[in-house]
């Protein structure tokens, strides 16, 4: 056996280990384990830490629960490692879960990138087999193939709406081709995405990006994966609940601009796209962006940004079907909406978003430590 391979099966030996030590009431709930951290949809809706009552396996668990009644948004504990040591592999990362009174779902996931990190390699967040409401113990898994181009592995717990999740006996390990992939983006078509507004991918069939799906069912409305629905009205009028608030919106296209205006919730929005501008507005939120250039990373695309200059941060890419005279309206709509309202420095609202230090990707994965 070569020291790298002594080398990788001691680490996933200390994975499958790692919450099994001693632990006191005292270090429950205490900073998160090294090389793990929570991202959030929006700040301080989410939190994680270490549970020492009542867990799967070992003494002790890692938990992720909401902190609102009613988050729009999700969360994740999760770490970034580099891909190097799984080039070439197919790789099962797998952990014990149980939930409780998730509204929502929760999951493991994993996600494979390359050079560039908006078109990820593999995914799988389980979706398809989402945990919803209460739940036992059960071990889970996604498995995905890791390309000889991969750069780097990211993987973790989510949890889309409320409740509380636990996760335990977390293992990485490298598995042979008699285990089968998880990964959903095999399982799409191969073929370029008809259109793309940031990072929510739409065409007449479907409305998707990494934590959001909505789909056409057979009484001729729409439902997401947060059990919202929606229905076209008249041809031009969209209406029913998105994100849990009520939605009513008019939609114009086939002119100089497409307008998009209604009632969201309790707030008013407005969306006017135009060969040279954008303007989204949602109540005392808006964003003015200007043309930039065209781009051919996602079919033909329009990237609109800040009219600042180019080294301003706050840009919004418009593709595809998103740029012709007769889109979908309801996908449409719910891909524009779906978009933050906020400038980028807005959304961040002063606060560094989450990110793994520079040597984690340079580092093979680490377990949750006692």
């Amino acid at each position: 056996m070569t020291d790298r391979m002594k080398q990788l099966q001691t680490l996933l030996w200390v994975a499958v280990l790692a919450l099994a030590g001693p632990a006191s009431a005292a270090d429950d709930k205490k900073a998160l384990p090294p090389g793990w951290f929570v991202t959030e949809s929006t700040p301080k809706l989410y939190e994680a830490g270490l549970d020492s009552e009542g867990p799967c396996e070992g003494n002790r668990s890692a938990y992720l629960r909401s902190l609102q009644a009613v988050p729009s948004g999700y969360g994740t504990f999760m770490q970034a490692f580099g891909a190097q040591t799984f080039r070439g592999k197919r790789l099962r990362f797998s952990a014990v879960m149980r939930t409780e009174d998730v509204q929502g779902w929760s999951g493991l996931w994993m996600r494979v990138e390359g050079e560039n990190p908006k078109e990820p390699l593999a995914f799988d967040n389980m979706q398809s087999r989402a945990l919803v409401g209460t739940t036992p113990c059960k071990r889970y898994e996604v498995v995905l193939d890791v390309p000889q181009e991969a750069k780097a592995i990211m993987a973790g717990l989510m949890l889309s709406g409320t409740g509380k999740a636990w996760m335990g006996a977390v293992r990485f390990e490298p598995v042979d081709t008699s285990v089968p992939v998880t990964n959903l983006i095999a399982e799409r078509p191969r073929r370029l995405p008809s259109g793309r507004i940031g990072d929510i991918l739409f065409d007449a069939e479907k409305v998707d990006s990494a934590v959001f799906r909505a789909l056409p069912q057979p009484d001729g409305t729409w439902k997401d994966n947060q059990s919202n629905v929606l229905s076209l009205v008249e041809g031009n009028r969209v209406k029913g609940n998105l994100s849990n608030l009520a939605l009513n919106v008019t939609i114009k296209t086939g002119g100089s601009s497409t307008v998009i205006q209604g009632q969201w919730g309790a707030e008013q929005v407005f969306i006017e796209l135009g060969a040279e501008k954008l303007v989204m507005k949602k109540g005392i939120h808006s964003r003015e962006l200007v043309r930039e250039d065209e781009r051919r990373d996602d079919g033909r695309c329009i990237r609109y940004r800040d009219a600042g200059g180019l080294y301003v941060a706050d840009y919004l890419d418009v593709c595809g079907l998103a740029l012709s005279k007769n889109p979908p309206p309801l996908p449409l709509v719910v891909a524009f909406l779906t978009n933050d309202f906020r400038s980028v420095s807005a959304q961040r609202g002063g606060v560094t978003p989450p990110q793994a230090p520079v040597d984690r990707i340079s580092q093979p994965p680490r377990a949750i430590q006692q």
